[in-house]
């Protein structure tokens, strides 16, 4: 049946025909006698429960409630069901929606009304009549006020409903309303947030790509890298070598250089033996040629006396003459030992010049050797340094290497994820898109129902 407030139907499915209304109004003088008792004894019995008993906090809000049920009643006995009626009733329906007054208990309430008011009807009417009952007649007086019951029920819970209709559908409006503009601000930043995720994760695949490359190229250089301090340090190893070999000969350098020196001391004081011998030679040929010297004037005066001596000194002349020519001939000979001595001398001089020249040229040799040794030492050792540095240099080249092929791997699995990113981004935008049109046309079908 339509819940609307056409009377013509409501009373037509009600039976409140002209005939019911007629006897309905005819009830009027007895249920305003009635009435009052029953809605005492009905807000008394209200009282009892607390979950109704809250909306009726005094006394003088129970007597306000009765006597406005009993002027609402009086106007339905008129049987008019006016508009003044309809006012009436939507009263009832709107302040009991407004308070929160539940149907179940506005139904159990007629109940008590109507029970209340039929079991007193009766109970009058038969007290009227004595012993004599027109129970047709007590039947449609009861089925009268029955009937009027229920279509004030009727209307009052069809206006709470209304009102309850009204209220929730303002409460759909307010909340379509939220929702638009929080599904609009949501559905803003989504797009937002996908443009930017997308653009993001753009750029993050280009990065991605880009370390990809360069971590290639880098890992490339790295091991040619490694290569060469591979190399590098096998030819510091081999340099080492080298220089361990030229330590091992500037060591036999040396020992021979030291050896030199003492064979040049050693000649220098065996010619220095030989100077003072032939010192003592020249001294020997000098009285040599004195001898020779006196020799001769010794045979120059044996002529002169042979000479004085006449026949008899002739011998004794060639005797003398033979002793000055052999005077003369030692006086040459001692000559020319004296100039052999003389120059072997010299000789000896220039070569102990020379041998002492040779003996400080072998000494600053010798001191230039044994620097180039301590140098050797210091080379090899910061050779051996670079030889351990360069193997090293290797090890972390090679590790360096793993670890930029590694990246290249995680650059290459993010790049793939970046792009399914682009991929769910541009996917998430569209579906924000048709979330946003699908959204509107709920609201439409919500505001226009």
């Amino acid at each position: 049946m339509s819940t609307s407030t056409d009377l013509s139907s409501r009373l037509n499915f009600l039976r409140l025909d002209l005939e019911t209304i007629t006897t309905l109004r005819e009830l009027r003088a007895p249920l305003e006698d009635i009435l009052p008792d029953v809605l005492r004894d009905f807000y008394a019995h209200v009282a009892k429960y607390p979950e109704i008993e809250r909306f009726f906090d005094s006394k003088e809000r129970l007597d306000f409630a009765a006597n406005a049920q009993f002027r609402h009643w009086k106007v339905i006995l008129t049987g008019d069901f006016s508009p003044e009626y309809i006012k009436s009733v939507k009263t009832i329906g709107t302040v009991h929606a407004r308070i929160g007054l539940e149907p179940q208990f506005y139904l159990a309430g007629y109940t008590f009304l109507v029970d209340e008011t039929l079991r007193r009807l009766g109970a009058k009417f038969v007290n009227k009549r004595k012993l004599t009952v027109d129970y047709a007649k007590l039947h449609m007086m009861q089925s009268a006020f029955i009937r009027a019951a229920m279509l004030d029920m009727d209307l009052a819970i069809h206006f709470f409903n209304e009102v309850r209709r009204q209220e929730a559908q303002q409460k759909t409006l307010d909340l379509a309303d939220l929702f638009e503009k929080e599904v609009q601000a949501v559905s803003g930043i989504v797009s937002a947030a996908a443009v930017e995720l997308e653009a993001n994760s753009r750029q993050m695949t280009e990065i991605a790509d880009s370390t990809y490359s360069r971590s290639a190229d880098l890992s490339a250089s790295i091991l040619q890298a490694s290569n060469g301090v591979e190399a590098a340090s096998r030819s510091t190893e081999e340099l080492g070598n080298a220089v361990g070999e030229i330590a091992e000969r500037s060591a036999e350098a040396t020992k021979v250089t030291a050896s030199s020196a003492t064979t040049a001391d050693e000649a220098n004081r065996t010619i220095q033996r030989l100077s003072a011998s032939a010192d003592k030679v020249s001294e020997v040929v000098s009285l040599i040629s004195d001898i020779a010297a006196q020799t001769n004037l010794l045979a120059l005066n044996a002529t002169i006396e042979s000479a004085r001596a006449g026949e008899a000194g002739k011998g004794f002349a060639v005797v003398a003459s033979e002793v000055k020519t052999l005077a003369n001939e030692t006086a040459k000979a001692t000559e020319e030992i004296s100039r052999h001595i003389q120059e072997m001398l010299d000789t000896t001089n220039s070569a102990v010049s020379a041998i002492a020249s040779i003996q400080a040229s072998i000494t600053e040799v010798n001191s230039v050797s044994l620097s180039i040794n301590a140098a050797i030492e210091e080379q090899t050792s910061s050779t051996r340094e670079i030889a351990r540095n360069t193997r090293e240099a290797a090890v972390g080249a090679r590790s360096v290497s793993d670890s930029i092929e590694e990246v290249s791997r995680s650059a290459e699995s993010t790049k793939n994820v970046s792009e399914q990113v682009v991929q769910a981004s541009a996917d998430l935008g569209r579906q924000a898109t048709t979330l946003q049109g699908q959204v509107n046309d709920f609201l439409a079908h919500i505001r226009a129902s």
